[in-house]
């Protein structure tokens, strides 16, 4: 039976969805990630040698190389971006990345922990794949911050 209205006629039944309550739960959410995403820490540490060199602008739009000593040589780890890359492969990942093929430079930021030659190494596999231009970024010495 359906509904009756005074004349004795149906009632069509209104159905409406009452999206209130979910657009407020998103504009919630929103707001969280607006304040949280300033606090997410983009990248990883790095402890990159001290020198006495005049500060330039921060590489933050440009292809960024990061390498990391392991416990052994062949733990040591080299990162494109976030992505973990093994040595054996960074010559074939830098030959087919468009921005390197087009830029044809890049920031390297190596650790000091890391011996002379493996740094020399990756860079000999970097200038292999075709880049022309490798800026190796440093820390200012303590007492020029």
């Amino acid at each position: 039976m359906g509904m009756m209205n005074g004349n004795g006629g149906r009632r069509a039944v209104k159905s409406d969805l009452n999206i209130t309550p979910m657009v407020d739960v998103v504009f919630v959410l929103l707001i969280i990630f607006m304040v949280a995403a300033p606090m997410i820490e983009q990248g990883v540490d790095l402890d990159l040698p001290q020198t006495e060199t005049v500060p330039i602008e921060s590489p933050k739009d440009k292809f960024i190389i990061r390498v990391f000593k392991g416990k052994k040589e062949a733990n040591n780890q080299i990162f494109i971006d976030k992505t973990a890359v093994p040595i054996d492969d960074l010559e074939e990942k830098l030959k087919t990345n468009e921005r390197i093929k087009s830029e044809k430079e890049v920031f390297l930021h190596a650790s000091k922990e890391l011996s002379y030659g493996y740094v020399v190494r990756v860079m000999a596999i970097m200038k292999k794949a075709g880049v022309n231009s490798i800026s190796l970024v440093t820390e200012p010495l303590e007492g020029e911050k």
